[in-house]
């Protein structure tokens, strides 16, 4: 049987006791809802205009609300909380925003800004600065990165280089693909000797994920057809909302919420994926990356 080790699975021991902060300061009525959250492991704070950024030191991630008026001048700040994961870049709306740890922004209407945190493995070697000099996976250690997985003969990694998210593949030599998988978790020099084995290794293949995000209009193309439709193709179902009749997918890459037409009736031993075959697609939306280091998924 292959074994499959996905980077992910760290993310989500890393996630353990983390906790949201939610201040909703101001009068009610006031017009604009800013939502100031984060994606990965960090702080968040806002402040408005002569006050200073709080960050719940107590927390190891954080979110703020703020109810403001039009026209009003904020602070928004990120800050690391963990060694593993470092701030990487601000959203604005979803799309790309700032570098910048602190920004000086005025609120023109309902705004959601999102800090990106990514995984940082502690390696301290050389490290590409644009993507045309990446030859080596030691190349982009140090880069923050979004997942890694390896089979017996294949290495993947995906990081962010320049605000552009990249899945880059190398072969495995045998006695390296032993090594990694003799590897425990709990070797308190894991990283090390993770990075060690893996930094030499040849890139072969690189993948623009980004650039592969379908845009809506390749989205609109699944409306009419049945969930089945979807599911056949290969895309699986994560969480689900009956009352909205919304669904959370992951197909290749990237994360989707589907909405579809109709009702189910749920029950504890309802079969989800089966209940909604035949419903019809009313609504495809990107929602984000998923799992960029699949290594069985060829993106088209």
């Amino acid at each position: 049987m292959k074994k499959l080790l996905i980077g992910a699975l760290l993310m989500s021991l890393l996630m353990t006791g983390c906790a949201k902060n939610e201040e909703i300061p101001g009068d009610a009525g006031q017009l604009c809802l800013v939502k100031v959250e984060t994606d990965g492991i960090g702080l968040v704070a806002a402040a408005k205009e002569g006050e200073t950024l709080a960050f719940d030191e107590s927390l190891t991630s954080s979110s703020a609300y703020m109810n403001v008026p039009e026209g009003t001048v904020l602070t928004i700040g990120a800050r690391d909380s963990v060694d593993e994961y470092k701030f990487v870049k601000w959203t604005k709306n979803g799309e790309e925003f700032s570098t910048d740890y602190e920004v000086t922004v005025t609120i023109d209407g309902p705004t959601d800004f999102i800090a990106v945190f990514g995984l940082s493995n502690g390696w301290d070697g050389p490290t590409a600065s644009t993507i045309e000099e990446v030859k080596t996976i030691g190349d982009v250690l140090a880069l923050p990165y979004f997942g890694w997985a390896y089979s017996e003969k294949t290495f993947v990694y995906a990081f962010e280089l320049d605000n552009v998210v990249y899945r880059v593949e190398a072969e495995l030599p045998a006695e390296t693909s032993k090594a990694l998988f003799d590897l425990e978790f709990e070797d308190p020099q894991y990283e090390q000797k993770f990075n060690e084995l893996v930094a030499p290794l040849e890139v072969t293949k690189i993948d623009n994920v980004t650039e592969a995000i379908p845009t809506q209009e390749e989205l609109d193309k699944y409306v009419g057809l049945t969930c089945g439709d979807l599911i056949d193709q290969g895309w699986q179902n994560n969480f689900y909302n009956t009352e909205e009749m919304e669904f959370g997918f992951t197909y290749g890459w990237s994360s989707y919420i589907v909405k579809l037409d109709g009702k189910i009736e749920y029950k504890d031993d309802t079969d989800i994926e089966e209940a909604i075959r035949d419903l019809k697609v009313l609504s495809v939306k990107y929602e984000g990356l998923g799992n960029v280091a699949d290594i069985e998924f060829e993106q088209n």
